[in-house]
């Protein structure tokens, strides 16, 4: 890396790139894909909303295994740490942070080690999610989403409204492809988040490579 890259790397902060499992349960495929992608993205959730907790834990075991970093693998629904450090990352839904917020008994809160991402969809559900603790915010979604195909974008402005209020990053999602990167980003999304694009492609490992390669242009 050049002196004049290096420069512009501490200049401009960490856009994430987050990967979501497409919840089908297809564990060889995902585990397949999972070791194609994670050299080019920062986080691989394993959202899998059917299964329990525990085949999600052995999902994140495998995907460890296998040689990906604990450090970008994040349980969808999980509160706590696994044996064996497996995964570092914890992601939850507006339903869950609503239950933690019912108690503040020490079991309804999640474990202080793990990163704690929440799914907002609104300026005031991101600033409760921020007041809770979490560490960042998935807003979204932001284009046109095959998986939501009845519900409006909530576009750009929206997501700047929500970046510009909130200190915590949040993380655009919904229609996310490597034409759009740049414009989440001014908008100021501090990273991304993908399912479709990348695990739906023929070559998931590509289609990673050429969003890391719009975030780096």
């Amino acid at each position: 890396m050049s002196e004049q890259d290096q420069e512009r790397e501490q200049d401009c902060p960490l856009f994430e790139l987050h990967v979501i499992s497409t919840n089908r349960g297809e564990k060889e495929v995902m585990l397949k894909a999972a070791k194609q992608i994670w050299p080019y993205v920062h986080y691989i959730h394993i959202r899998e909303k059917h299964l329990s907790l525990y085949e999600r834990y052995n999902w994140a075991k495998l995907m460890a295994e296998s040689g990906i970093p604990s450090s970008r693998i994040v349980i969808n629904g999980a509160k706590r740490a696994a044996p064996g450090d497996i995964f570092q990352g914890i992601h939850w839904s507006q339903d869950m942070l609503e239950r933690a917020k019912l108690t503040v008994k020490p079991e309804n809160k999640h474990d202080l080690r793990l990163r704690l991402g929440i799914s907002v969809h609104s300026l005031h559900e991101a600033k409760i999610a921020e007041e809770y603790g979490a560490d960042y915010l998935f807003f979204g979604h932001v284009y046109a989403s095959a998986s939501k195909p009845d519900v409006a974008a909530r576009g750009l402005d929206a997501l700047a409204e929500v970046c510009s209020s909130v200190k915590v990053p949040v993380i655009a999602i919904g229609g996310i492809q490597p034409c759009n990167i740049r414009a989440v980003r001014s908008a100021g999304a501090g990273g991304a988040a993908v399912i479709s694009s990348v695990l739906k492609h023929a070559n998931p490992g590509y289609a990673a490579a050429l969003l890391k390669q719009a975030v780096e242009a």
